[in-house]
């Protein structure tokens, strides 16, 4: 994703040029600080299976966080957080003095290690859908800001997919976003579209013509000329 100030200005006329580049960086500063907050969310829900550090890393797997935002994220999420008030880590338990002698026993800790490990992961993919959910809102958020600032100047459509491609969204993702525009601003442009005045048009002019003022039409069989 490039940054705020490197995205393009390309037909956006001059006196909009420092608007559009500072809704570019307020969407930016938007979309960090609701990876912030969601990052900050889960790492206080898995605190009871993984450390801190180890959460994050967890939280930047199963969520699509841009490298670009990921050191202002990691910095907001850590400054954010309140150590004291987290649940402790569980401690796994473990195998000591003569049960380490037990083959079967060595097998049983592996296996629960696994799928204790497997699990922690299934439960981040599924928070890190919720995550994606909050991110695709504020993508959503972004691109309508955006259309409105450019109202006059190009279509919502043309304008939130200038949003799309200067954010660099995936196919999918970008998909999700523009549907949402179109579904939230669907209303306005219904109504805007009477605001349009009508072209005055000359009436048309009458197709019918009196039958009495064609022209006779010439007999076909001619009344032969009268001597007199």
């Amino acid at each position: 994703m490039t940054a705020p100030s490197q995205m393009s200005l390309r037909r956006i006329p001059d006196a909009l040029s420092l608007k559009v580049r500072i809704a570019y960086a307020a969407g930016w500063d938007a979309l960090i600080d609701t990876h912030t907050a969601q990052a900050l969310q889960f790492v206080c829900e898995f605190a009871p299976r993984l450390a801190v550090l180890d959460a994050l890393d967890h939280y930047f797997r199963v969520t699509a966080v841009p490298e670009a935002m990921q050191e202002a994220v990691r910095v907001g999420t850590l400054t954010a957080l309140d150590v004291e008030s987290l649940p402790p880590l569980t401690v796994l338990p473990s195998l000591t003095g003569w049960q380490l002698l037990r083959l079967d026993l060595l097998l049983e800790q592996q296996r629960f290690r696994r799928r204790y490990h497997e699990r922690t992961l299934a439960l981040a993919r599924m928070v890190g859908a919720r995550s994606a959910e909050a991110v695709v809102a504020t993508h959503v958020e972004n691109a309508i800001s955006l259309a409105r600032l450019l109202k006059g100047i190009m279509p919502v459509n043309a304008a939130a997919d200038r949003y799309l491609r200067e954010f660099s969204l995936p196919g999918s993702i970008a998909e999700m976003v523009m549907q949402r525009v179109q579904a939230r601003v669907a209303g306005e442009e219904l109504t805007a579209q009477y605001d349009d005045p009508m072209p005055q048009m000359q009436p048309a002019e009458s197709a019918s013509v009196r039958l009495d003022a064609q022209p006779e039409a010439a007999s076909a069989f001619p009344e032969p000329a009268r001597g007199f």
